[in-house]
């Protein structure tokens, strides 16, 4: 008996790329009004900023997405509190069902949709690699050593996104819980936690002993789970938050690098510099002088 292929419906296709950033952008950013022929999707990563666009003034806080149609005129600056962190990528697609995006634009991820968000984000940073601060690139390039089908993985994830997004707003259903499993939820409750304390003392050095006198916890124990959580060692996972905490309190420049080193719990200055070049490929003068750079592009 012979087979009648079932060819599978592609509501969204992106057809190329346009542009992929990830910004760590000053509390006094701006950046001046634009319009082009593609789409554009905004993540804030970390942050707030404000979008002034033809539909509207958008608020956007960490966890948020704002989709600028094609020919839309469009700006973003930052709201001079907590400097922001965002990923933006530009794409063509003329699938009929993006039209959804020019009434909906602004949503807030949910547990089902963050994952895929950070796989995004990792795909492209595999496939493109990281962007420059000055907006020099203007030709989006698959990098040498990129792993196999990066870039079409890339493409995947956002168009998994997009399909996601439109879902969820049609259904119009509570969000999702966190995990089917009642101890995965516990798990991952048990792991906010431990970040919480991490955040609540980012001034001082934690230690892996410290934090298992705190949740009453073996070591080994402790690491499996979180590392099977959040996909990186506790350890790791304080050492890159202190340098994040770092970046943005240089790029809001209240403190000094002496102040910022004491803030973060660090024994010196040269450490904390020494342990900022290691995890950023800069020091942290060398970091303040590129956001500064950028701004003064920004505002020419």
């Amino acid at each position: 008996m012979d087979h009648e292929p079932y060819k599978p419906s592609e509501n969204i296709l992106i057809s190329s790329f346009v542009s992929f950033y990830y910004f760590e952008l000053s509390n006094r950013h701006i950046y001046p009004g634009e319009k082009h022929d593609f789409w554009e999707m905004v993540y804030v990563d970390k942050g707030e900023v404000e979008a002034d666009t033809d539909t509207g003034l958008y608020s956007l806080q960490q966890g948020d997405i704002l989709f600028h149609s094609p020919n839309e005129v469009h700006c973003l600056r930052s709201t001079h509190t907590t400097a922001p962190n965002l990923f933006i990528v530009t794409f063509f697609c003329h699938s009929e069902d993006m039209r959804y995006f020019n009434k909906f634009k602004h949503f807030r991820l949910g547990h089902s949709e963050r994952p895929l968000l950070t796989q995004l984000m990792k795909e492209g940073l595999n496939a493109f690699g990281p962007n420059p601060l000055d907006l020099s690139r203007r030709n989006l390039t698959r990098v040498q050593d990129a792993p196999f089908a990066s870039d079409q993985l890339f493409k995947i994830y956002l168009e998994m996104l997009i399909i996601l997004l439109i879902r969820k707003e049609k259904n119009r259903k509570p969000p999702a819980p966190l995990s089917s499993s009642t101890r995965e939820n516990q798990i991952a409750q048990f792991c906010d936690r431990i970040i919480a304390h991490i955040k609540d003392n980012i001034h001082t050095k934690i230690t892996l002993n410290d934090l298992c006198a705190a949740f009453n916890v073996g070591r080994t124990h402790i690491n499996i789970l979180f590392k099977r959580e959040i996909g990186i060692g506790i350890i790791e996972y304080a050492n890159r938050l202190r340098i994040d905490y770092a970046k943005t309190h240089i790029r809001e420049e209240i403190y000094n690098l002496t102040e910022i080193s004491d803030l973060l719990g660090y024994s010196s200055v040269h450490y904390f510099s020494r342990h900022f070049k290691k995890s950023v490929g800069m020091t942290p003068s060398e970091y303040s002088k590129t956001i500064k750079s950028h701004l003064d592009t920004s505002l020419a």
